[in-house]
């Protein structure tokens, strides 16, 4: 079996637990809100399905307990001695800690479109705009759209993950305080070399902008993720 799907198998065993949690969470919320838009009326339910869009701070959060944990533990000697790049070790966890986030938006998507027209239907007899109900919106758009925005940022944030925790792993002490320092300067660069993607994120650029804004986005994280497995390369030890 090839060395890096072996490392990627063992993190997705080792995160198992709360992988199971999390999907499990957001299929109970998929369901709920579901049985709810049965009658194809607004409920309260409805916004629950936005719980699980917010995912991407714990994911990276997720990652990084994932890495640390390895000196924690105590294992980290019998992790750094396996015989492949040290910089294939962090990017095995990323992955891992990617294909929860693909499920986690899979499911939970899945979940707002087979609502979606309900939904609609009902906002316009609620707004008493007849003509509301009968807007067509695809759903390949509704996957597009929302999967750029929930993966660009997931991609920033668990890239920004990975650069911190290499970065941890170089100083002796104040370690939260890297951390900080990684993922503030991380998002003032990003700011820094595209102003206006906070205007296309918002929504207030042409749909075109707003994918051209995600790309940039996870740009950034393939960017940083790969300073990070950089670092762990050629820096980090047991």
């Amino acid at each position: 079996m090839n060395p890096f799907m072996a490392l990627y198998l063992k993190e997705l065993k080792g995160n198992r637990l709360v992988s199971a949690v999390m999907l499990v969470a957001t299929g109970a919320i998929v369901l709920v809100v579901v049985s709810d838009a049965s009658d194809g009326g607004m409920h309260a339910t409805m916004s629950l399905l936005m719980l699980p869009y917010l995912s991407p701070p714990v994911l990276a959060g997720l990652l990084m307990h994932s890495i640390s944990q390895e000196w924690s533990g105590d294992t980290q000697h019998q992790w750094l001695a396996l015989p492949v790049p040290h910089s294939m070790l962090p990017l095995a966890k990323l992955a891992a800690v990617s294909t929860l986030a693909l499920g986690v938006f899979v499911l939970n998507t899945l979940g707002l479109h087979m609502i979606l027209d309900q939904t609609i239907a009902a906002l316009g007899e609620s707004i008493r705009s007849p003509g509301l109900e009968h807007i067509n919106i695809e759903a390949g758009d509704v996957w597009s759209m929302i999967g750029g925005l929930f993966g660009s940022m997931t991609a920033l944030l668990l890239g920004l993950a990975l650069a911190a925790a290499s970065f941890r792993m170089l100083v002796p002490r104040f370690k939260g305080l890297v951390t900080v320092s990684v993922f503030l300067g991380g998002f003032w660069l990003t700011g820094r070399l595209a102003d206006t993607v906070g205007e296309a994120l918002r929504g207030g650029a042409a749909v075109a902008e707003a994918h051209q804004a995600y790309l940039f986005l996870a740009g950034m994280g393939v960017l940083f993720a790969a300073m990070g497995a950089y670092l762990f390369e050629k820096h980090v030890d047991a």
